[in-house]
């Protein structure tokens, strides 16, 4: 009844108190300002790069954060990111509980150490909120208690009759009100307006001539003033938060300041809720232009999720491309950055599934590249052996051979797959050096043949020289045991390689046809003489056994040539035989048919000299 009583007197006969109301709404709506403004709590750390011990770590250090509502959303994520492992070991321990012998159904995961101690971090987080939150109520009900207390101090002052130090009573309960801070919310009103009832009902009924009252009154004139001054200078406040904080507590301090003449009152309150509204208008606009922009900002980001989702729609099948779709996903997520915040009722919404992406692809390129390190792993046991067949070579001394061995094995290294990135360096070095060791034997070797090359060509083009001159024989038992000498000579002059071999070999057999011709002898059978001590010269050098194998799989090579010459020959003229008027054409075809078989049974008998004059064969 008292209480209302006071009400009833509030709204009627006091300058300052009718205006109760209007702090209030202020107050509310600077509040609702305040906590829509809530400043955004954006983390783009990737939590689903730490490691288990890494998530714990960071865990631990949060409990104690001071940002308690940030902390909140970091243990989330730490949350979602230890799941997140603890899911994508799950095929590997299942795969190991099948390999055991057991039935897949059957599988029951093991409780996850690191799970558990994060479980018990988050309790312990949950917990010092718990026991923070019950602190700050037991704060708030404690000062609720010291208010009443000075409130009913201030009720019995205002009623009591005026002392010589009353004044200075009620300076002190009104200092030891103001220092007193939250209250419980529902409270507040009503504490308020009973506080101004008393403070003021104290003020009107002080003597009229007591200047103190007065004074006071002046001081609480300046005071308010200074208060007006404050607001005023918030419209440069660029921080709406910080702004709009500082003019609740600005208000505060207005309704906590005693009264002033009630001829000013009404003017004074009317310069500071113009001041109050012109500052929460600006910072509502501010707001709205930020909630504007932030929307915008959503938006964005949204295009930049779909991209995500849509560029791993289709994980890659190649190393190289599993490193471009990561720089692509990287690039979003720099331009994520660079995209200012969004709405904080869908900041953590957009975010987690921005996150998802990138640590689906994350998960699938681990267990792409653990596929892939074990084939390497096969891998390296191939190049391995290629390496030991390579330094098995690596000594030879057929050195055309050994090339042709040694390409197909390098042939054979460029189509096995990568090894351990570890192993690359170290087999690949192991790999070339067989082939660097065994190139610069046969460089050297091909550098002295060249020499001995030259010292040939000049053997062999005295013998041919010399051969000419018996073109100038009449007497053919003259001749011929200086012809015996030449082809002796011949067969004793060394191996010439390349171009050079094939002109001096051609010129060599025309001067001895026409040296046969000339003298009448049986030319076939001096040819194949001639032949004889020509492989017999070759099979007593120092490398006579791989210059014959040499020379024999050449002529092989001509043999097999001429044989499908031959039988495209003969399957041409099976199909003219029955055309008409195509007798020369058929005529022609016989006359190459018959070059042909001669060739070949000229070249048949050429590799059996060869191989009659290897060791071993000489008749």
């Amino acid at each position: 009844m008292e209480h209302q009583q006071e009400k009833e007197k509030l709204t009627v006969g006091n300058g300052d108190a009718i205006h109760a109301e209007n702090y209030e709404a202020q107050l509310t709506v600077a509040e609702q300002l305040i906590d829509h403004s809530e400043e955004s709590h954006e983390d783009h750390t990737d939590y689903s790069e730490l490691e288990k011990s890494e998530i714990l770590k960071k865990a631990e250090e949060l409990i104690y954060s001071p940002d308690v509502r940030k902390a909140q959303e970091t243990m989330n994520r730490l949350r979602d990111a230890m799941d997140a492992k603890i899911l994508a070991e799950r095929p590997e321990q299942i795969k190991a509980w099948i390999d055991e012998g057991n039935l897949a159904r059957d599988f029951k995961p093991q409780p996850d150490e690191a799970k558990q101690a994060l479980n018990t971090l988050l309790q312990k987080f949950k917990e010092r909120r718990e026991d923070e939150r019950k602190r700050a109520e037991e704060e708030k009900l404690a000062n609720l208690k010291k208010k009443q207390a000075v409130l009913e101090d201030i009720r019995e002052l205002a009623e009591s009759e005026e002392q010589s130090n009353s004044l200075n009573k009620m300076r002190d309960l009104m200092k030891m009100w103001r220092e007193i801070r939250q209250v419980p919310k529902e409270f507040q009103d009503e504490l308020y307006t009973r506080y101004k009832f008393y403070v003021d009902k104290f003020y009107d009924n002080l003597s009229l001539f007591n200047e103190l009252k007065e004074l006071d009154r002046e001081k609480n004139l300046e005071y308010k003033i200074e208060l007006i001054k404050k607001a005023e200078t918030l419209g440069e406040e660029k921080n709406i938060r910080k702004a709009l904080i500082t003019l609740n507590k600005i208000h505060e301090d207005w309704r906590n300041a005693g009264p002033v003449r009630k001829e000013v009152s009404e003017e004074l309150w009317q310069r500071f809720k113009n001041v109050s509204d012109i500052i929460i208008l600006r910072n509502k606009e501010r707001q709205e232009e930020i909630d504007r922009k932030r929307q915008e900002n959503y938006n964005i980001k949204l295009l930049l999720v779909e991209k995500s989702e849509s560029a791993i729609a289709v994980w890659p099948a190649a190393g190289k491309e599993w490193s471009a779709l990561g720089k692509e996903l990287d690039a979003l997520l720099e331009e994520w950055k660079k995209t200012g915040p969004v709405p904080a009722t869908k900041n953590q919404e957009i975010w987690d599934r921005f996150s998802s992406a990138r640590q689906q692809f994350f998960a699938a390129r681990k267990e792409f590249f653990k596929n892939i390190n074990a084939g390497r792993e096969e891998n390296l046991k191939i190049k391995t052996g290629l390496c030991e067949k390579a330094e098995a070579l690596m000594n030879s001394e057929h050195f055309q051979d050994t090339s042709e061995k040694l390409n197909e094995l390098q042939e054979q290294w460029k189509k096995t797959g990568p090894v351990p990135e570890a192993k690359n360096d170290e087999i690949w070095k192991r790999f070339r050096a067989a082939f660097d060791h065994f190139y610069a034997r046969k460089n050297a070797w091909m550098k002295q043949r060249r020499e001995d090359d030259k010292i040939g060509i000049s053997v062999k083009e005295a013998i041919i020289a010399d051969m000419k001159k018996l073109l100038e024989q009449e007497n053919a038992e003259n001749m011929f045991p200086k012809l015996k000498e030449c082809q002796q000579r011949w067969a004793n002059s060394g191996f010439v390689s390349g171009k050079a071999y094939f002109n001096l070999q051609k010129e060599y057999r025309e001067i001895g046809d026409v040296l046969f011709s000339k003298f009448k002898r049986n030319n076939d059978n001096m040819k194949q003489q001639v032949l004889k001590e020509h492989y017999a010269g070759v099979a007593g050098s120092s490398d006579g056994k791989n210059r014959l194998q040499t020379e024999e799989r050449k002529i092989k090579d001509r043999i097999k040539k001429a044989q499908e010459e031959l039988a495209t020959i003969e399957n041409n003229k099976s199909f003219f035989a029955m055309s008409k008027n195509a007798e020369a054409v058929l005529k022609q075809f016989d006359s190459n048919i018959q070059k042909l078989k001669e060739q070949i049974a000229r070249l048949e008998k050429e590799i059996t000299v060869i191989r009659n004059t290897k060791p071993g064969n000489a008749q």
